[in-house]
């Protein structure tokens, strides 16, 4: 049915066109002018002439395009209702294959685009990977060389505190009588002499022991000396102690 009504209506088309070409001629044509018109109308013996306006187209349609035009609407009017649908599946797959062509285009293009990104975003990050293993090795060389200096340069040892002088306590005698001149050193003529002592005192301030270091004469003065420092008696103190005590020995009556 839908066949049938595109006929009829190419058929309508086809006689519209062939009316107004019909008509085109009909009008390109000049019509025959009577005598009696053309006897007045004529121009004078040397007068000029002008060319006459007619009203009609300046370039009428030839009969040869007429015939053309009309045996093409014959061809377009005797198409069976076969030939217009194959020609309107034809128009229509060559429809769908320009969509689909601009549709795998747009899709062709939206992957290069992704793609592109993609390998836009690899580089980024292989770049801040790169320049994260430059930063780590950098820090571990600066760690080694830290190393090797602590290595090679002990740490300064801290200083050494002065030594404390211990205060060594006060003696004070309580009791002490001096060594007596010897008989010995009287009858051998010996008139003075020096002897070199050391003394070691208990806490309790007595002598214990008393140690002969230089004796001049020797042994005549060093027997008295002795005698005498182990009866002395010392004040209590913290804590043993040796004490060096010098004894000069004089006769009575020597002004040497």
């Amino acid at each position: 049915m839908v066949q049938i009504k595109k006929c009829s209506a190419l058929s309508f088309l086809a006689f519209s066109q062939i009316m107004t070409l019909l008509l085109c001629v009909a009008c390109s044509k000049d019509p025959s002018p009577d005598t009696d018109s053309a006897s007045a109308n004529a121009p004078e013996a040397g007068a000029p002439t002008t060319p006459r306006t007619t009203g009609l187209v300046k370039n009428p349609i030839k009969l040869s395009d007429t015939a053309d035009a009309v045996k093409w609407m014959d061809m377009a009017s005797t198409k069976s209702p076969a030939q217009i649908a194959k020609e309107e599946k034809l128009a229509k797959d060559a429809a769908d294959a320009k969509l689909a062509a601009e549709t795998k285009k747009v899709h062709d293009d939206k992957l290069a685009a992704d793609a592109k990104l993609a390998a836009d975003a690899k580089i980024a990050a292989d770049a801040k990977l790169a320049a994260d293993a430059k930063a780590l090795a950098a820090a571990k060389a600066l760690e080694k060389q830290k190393i090797a200096a602590a290595v090679q340069s002990p740490p300064a040892a801290p200083p050494k505190a002065a030594p404390v002088v211990a205060q060594e306590p006060i003696l004070n005698v309580i009791t002490g009588e001096q060594p007596k001149f010897p008989s010995r050193a009287v009858r051998d003529g010996v008139t003075k002499g020096i002897v070199t002592a050391q003394l070691h005192v208990e806490t309790d301030g007595r002598v214990s022991k008393v140690e002969i270091v230089n004796a001049t004469p020797k042994k005549y003065f060093d027997k008295a000396v002795i005698s005498a420092a182990l009866q002395w008696k010392y004040a209590p103190i913290s804590k043993p102690l040796t004490t060096t005590m010098e004894f000069e020995f004089k006769m009575a009556g020597d002004g040497s």
